[in-house]
């Protein structure tokens, strides 16, 4: 486990040593929104119902 406050291994060296990038250490996951997710997953829905759709007619058909 990384320690931010190791008195003699600075973070970047203690992620090398745990074979970790520094941007995942410094990482802190994002709440999506309830009406978004809803949204992505009727996208999906879309999508896996017609794959041949590209981007814009799948925006059409949410329009619709």
């Amino acid at each position: 486990m990384i320690q931010r406050d190791h008195p003699k291994l600075i973070i970047s060296r203690q992620c090398k040593l745990g074979q970790l990038n520094r941007s995942a250490f410094y990482y802190a996951p994002v709440r999506v929104r309830s009406d978004l997710l809803a949204v992505m997953k009727e996208i999906n829905r879309v999508f896996t119902t017609y794959p041949f759709f590209g981007s814009r007619r799948i925006a059409a058909f949410l329009r619709r």
